[in-house]
């Protein structure tokens, strides 16, 4: 499995309400409520936790405890 698609997946399980892709151009794409571009996965992270910062917690509380 490539970075690209790793980075995606994690990224759609983190924030299962944005459709988030790779764009033909390299552009990072997140829709939902709004689409956020970016030319990176970082910035693209960035944005979706400015633009759904509950997110990162109810998927938290998804994920099994670590012990």
């Amino acid at each position: 499995m490539s970075a690209r698609k790793l980075l995606t997946a994690v990224l759609r399980d983190l924030y299962p309400h944005w459709d988030v892709f790779v764009d033909d151009r390299g552009i990072w794409r997140a829709a939902g409520a709004i689409l956020i571009s970016a030319s990176s996965v970082e910035a693209l992270l960035d944005a979706l936790t400015a633009a759904d910062p509950d997110a990162t917690a109810k998927a938290g509380q998804r994920l099994p405890a670590m012990e």
